[in-house]
């Protein structure tokens, strides 16, 4: 593509819906170059809804994108299925741009404990309803931070399957004395100890939520 971008007005041709409130930039192969190039020179007043799933982004594609306006208006965030770290999950975090965010899915990632509490810790992220989390490497300071979290004030519903949470996470989201609005907690394919299965089971806070625990014991 070298310095041709005219295939980002192609993209745009085929991508953005007819109401021009979603864009859809998914199985585009989108590298860290393209992610540049989307950051410098596109403007897409209005979208709400972006998909950019199934790509290559890196972190320092996101940490450009992040700060562009083509985040500026969204709802809705759709980044699963990329190469994303702990240092493009902190641009998500630190952006201003995404203040407007409710839904994020950040799945089949590459992102561990610091991206998790630096999410948890968001000022930014306060209206976001929906993180999906899920299959990546967060282990148990990523879920402490998570349960503990006082930003995510407005967080409904919370996937963290598959990743690698041991038995103190899990216990804190148990107990979740953060995420106030919480209503649905996925921590399916963890792992933890029975004991310590048994009492998240028992856990009051808990069974107040949607919960999906099919969890791994230490025996298994």
């Amino acid at each position: 593509m070298a310095d041709d971008i005219s295939y980002i007005r192609k993209w745009l041709k085929r991508g953005l819906s007819k109401d021009g409130l979603t864009f859809d930039l998914s199985n585009r192969d989108i590298r860290n170059k393209e992610a540049l190039d989307l950051a410098e020179n596109l403007s897409v007043p209005d979208i709400e809804i972006l998909f950019l799933h199934t790509n290559r982004i890196k972190d320092l594609g996101l940490e450009e994108l992040a700060q562009s306006e083509l985040f500026e208006t969204l709802k809705e965030l759709w980044l699963y299925e990329n190469l994303i770290g702990n240092d493009g999950a902190t641009a998500l975090a630190e952006s201003d741009k995404l203040t407007g965010l409710k839904y994020l899915s950040l799945y089949t990632n590459r992102i561990g404990d610091e991206g998790a509490i630096a999410l948890a810790n968001s000022t930014n992220l306060g209206n976001l309803e929906t993180l999906d989390l899920s299959f990546n490497r967060i282990g148990d300071p990523g879920a402490v931070a998570l349960s503990q979290s006082t930003a995510l004030k407005n967080l409904k519903v919370l996937h963290l399957d598959a990743n690698r949470i041991g038995s103190e996470g899990l216990m804190a989201l148990s107990r979740t004395t953060g995420l106030k609005s919480l209503t649905t907690l996925n921590i399916m394919y963890n792992k933890v100890d029975p004991q310590a299965l048994q009492r998240m089971q028992e856990s009051p806070r808990l069974q107040s939520l949607k919960v999906k625990t099919d969890l791994l014991t230490a025996d298994d």
